[in-house]
């Protein structure tokens, strides 16, 4: 597979993606665009005229601008993927990509998603399943564990699984709401 990342060095966004191709042992081609300016007509043609980076460019000629790490683990699965995705009523304690760790499960008979770090519980999302709609009215971290980024984590991972079965997401959690707020390549997935 081949990817190439337009970006900058000092890009926030640039140096997270940067991570998770890293992470998870990912080649790709890097192209700075201050190191070649004369590339910004890439950026800008797959953008509408709009300078936002990283932009990622893919085999099969899709691009994403600025992704989040769920963005980009769902559009590499989808790449990888050469079967269907079974339903979601099919699913049972189905796990995203884990690292470090973590492990995000969805648990449809619990009607809820968990994090794991190294087996250990520190967070859930509970849920109801409106058709292929997910109502998430309250995602917590356990008080143990709160202030240490692991309620981001856990929606990230719940996102990616959300995508990966092509379900989208009401988020009635304020924090589950302001988390897709945030990020604009998780729009798409809002109900």
């Amino acid at each position: 597979m081949t990817i190439t990342m337009y970006g900058k060095d000092w890009c926030g966004d640039c140096i997270r993606a940067k991570a998770y191709f890293a992470e998870h042992d990912i080649a790709y081609d890097w192209i700075d665009l201050e190191a070649h300016p004369d590339q910004t007509a890439v950026v800008l043609e797959r953008n509408n005229g709009v300078k936002r980076i990283p932009v990622v460019v893919f085999d099969d000629d899709s691009h994403l601008v600025e992704p989040s790490n769920a963005a980009l683990a769902a559009k590499l699965a989808e790449l990888a993927d050469t079967t269907t995705t079974p339903s979601p009523a099919a699913t049972t304690s189905r796990p995203a990509a884990a690292a470090g760790g973590f492990l995000v499960t969805d648990k449809p008979e619990a009607n809820r998603f968990e994090m794991t770090n190294d087996g250990e519980l520190v967070g859930f999302a509970d849920y109801r399943q409106r058709g292929t709609t997910i109502v998430m009215p309250h995602v917590e971290t356990l008080v143990q564990h709160r202030g240490q980024g692991y309620g981001a984590r856990l929606m990230d991972g719940l996102l990616e699984i959300i995508r990966a079965d092509g379900r989208r997401i009401e988020p009635l959690c304020p924090f589950a709401a302001g988390h897709i707020d945030n990020d604009p390549a998780l729009h798409d997935l809002l109900a």
